[in-house]
C-alpha cells in the first residue's frame, strides 16, 4: 500500500471512529471524552485538537452530515464547556417519495446507463431506493445500443462539469479535420441519442455545443487550470444556448430508396416519400454528417441506395470500395499450412 493509500484509509477510519462517536452518545459529548475514547485524538494540545477537529467536522459536512454545538458555564473551570452530537436529525435521510412518474424515470434511466462508466454506481443508488421500499419497475425492454452512454468520454465530460475543470480535446466538424479544442464546460445536454457538451470555448471566447461522439482521444486538463477556477453564469440555460449547427454541421436531408422490405431500423427514422417505377421504396432521412451516415448505409449492402445529395452517394461508394478490398485481400491472403500433429508416442509400459 502506497502513502496516499495509507492517509486514505487513516481518513477514513478516523471519520468513521468520530461518527459512531457522536452518534452514540446519549447526550452532549465534550472534549476530553472525545480524547479519551479516539486514538486518533489523544495526546493532542487542545489548539491541536480544535484544528483537528474543525478538519473532521468539514470532512463530515461535506458528506452531508452536520454536528450540533452546545456550550454551557463549567462550574469547576469558571469556562465554557462545549459539547457536541449528532443527533438523528443531523444524520439520517428525510423519507423519499417519489411519484410513480418519478420513480418511472429512475428506473429508465438505470437501464440507460447500465453499461456506461457510471453503471455500477448507479445500480447501487437504484438498490439502495428499493430497500427503501421505493417501488422502481423493472423493464426488460433492451435500449437501443446508440443510447447507451459506454464510452468513457461521456464520463470524463460529466467529471469534467461537475468539477468545473477547464478541458482540451480533439474535435472533428462534418467533412473536416480534427483540431484541438479548449473549453470550459458547462452543462452536458441530450437530443435523443445524441449528447452534447456545452460550454465557453476559451479561443473563441462564445459558448459552443460539441457532440461526443467527435471528440476522440481524451479530455484533458488545459494547462495551468485548477478545478473550480471558473464559474458558469447563473443566468444559463443549456436548452438556450444549444446550437447543433456548431456541433454537427447543418442538418440535410438524404433521399433513398430502399428495396421492398429491407432498411427497417432506417424506414423507422425517416419519413416515407412514395414508390419509384422499379417498385422501390422512396424515403427521407435527416442527418448531419455524410460520413456517419453513409457508415450505416453500407451495412446494408445494395438494398439502399441513395438518390441525393452526392456528396452522401460519394461517401457511400468510396465505403463500399473500400470494405469490397479489406475482404478481397482477406480472401486472397494465403492460408498458412496447417501444422502436422505428431502422433503419441506409444506407452511402453502397455501390455497386449
Amino acid at each position: 500500500m502506497n502513502d496516499a493509500d495509507s492517509r486514505v484509509r487513516e481518513q477514513t477510519e478516523r471519520i468513521l471512529n468520530l461518527l459512531i462517536a457522536l452518534r452514540a452518545a446519549s447526550g452532549w459529548i465534550d472534549r476530553d471524552s472525545l480524547k479519551a475514547c479516539m486514538d486518533e485524538y489523544a495526546g493532542l494540545s487542545d489548539a491541536a485538537f480544535d484544528r483537528a477537529f474543525s478538519r473532521d467536522k468539514r470532512l463530515l459536512r461535506d458528506l452531508g452530515i452536520e454536528i450540533s454545538t452546545a456550550t454551557w458555564d463549567d462550574e469547576f473551570t469558571g469556562r465554557n464547556g462545549y459539547g457536541y452530537r449528532i443527533t438523528s436529525d443531523d444524520y439520517e435521510l428525510p423519507e423519499i417519495d417519489l411519484t410513480p412518474q418519478e420513480a418511472a424515470v429512475l428506473s429508465v434511466a438505470s437501464r440507460f446507463w447500465q453499461d456506461s462508466a457510471l453503471g455500477e454506481a448507479s445500480g447501487r443508488a437504484l438498490h439502495k431506493l428499493r430497500g427503501l421500499g421505493i417501488d422502481l419497475a423493472e423493464s426488460t425492454d433492451p435500449l437501443p445500443a446508440r443510447m447507451r452512454f459506454g464510452t468513457e468520454t461521456f464520463a470524463a465530460a460529466l467529471s469534467a462539469v461537475n468539477a468545473r475543470r477547464a478541458v482540451r480535446f480533439s474535435y472533428r466538424k462534418p467533412g473536416g479535420v480534427a483540431g484541438e479544442r479548449r473549453l470550459e464546460p458547462y452543462a452536458l445536454l441530450t437530443r435523443g441519442d445524441r449528447v452534447y457538451l456545452l460550454g465557453r470555448d476559451l479561443d473563441k471566447e462564445e459558448i459552443r455545443t460539441f457532440r461526443l461522439s467527435r471528440i476522440s482521444g481524451t479530455l484533458s486538463r488545459v494547462h495551468g487550470r485548477k478545478d473550480g477556477d471558473y464559474t458558469v453564469p447563473e443566468d444559463f440555460r443549456p436548452g438556450d444556448w444549444f446550437r447543433p449547427v456548431h456541433a454537427s454541421g447543418a442538418s440535410t436531408t438524404a433521399h433513398l430508396r430502399l428495396r421492398p422490405g429491407s432498411g427497417d431500423p432506417l424506414r423507422r427514422a425517416g419519413t416515407p416519400a412514395g414508390t419509384d417505377d422499379a417498385g422501390w421504396d422512396l424515403l427521407a432521412l435527416g442527418y448531419d454528417d455524410p460520413e456517419e451516415l453513409a457508415a450505416t448505409l453500407v451495412g446494408f449492402g445494395r438494398a439502399v441506395e441513395v438518390d441525393s445529395p452526392a456528396d452522401l452517394a460519394d461517401a457511400l461508394e468510396r465505403m463500399r470500395g473500400t470494405t469490397l478490398a479489406a475482404l478481397t485481400a482477406a480472401q486472397d491472403a494465403p492460408v498458412a499450412p496447417d501444422t502436422p500433429v505428431k502422433a503419441d508416442a506409444p506407452d511402453t509400459e502397455e501390455r497386449a
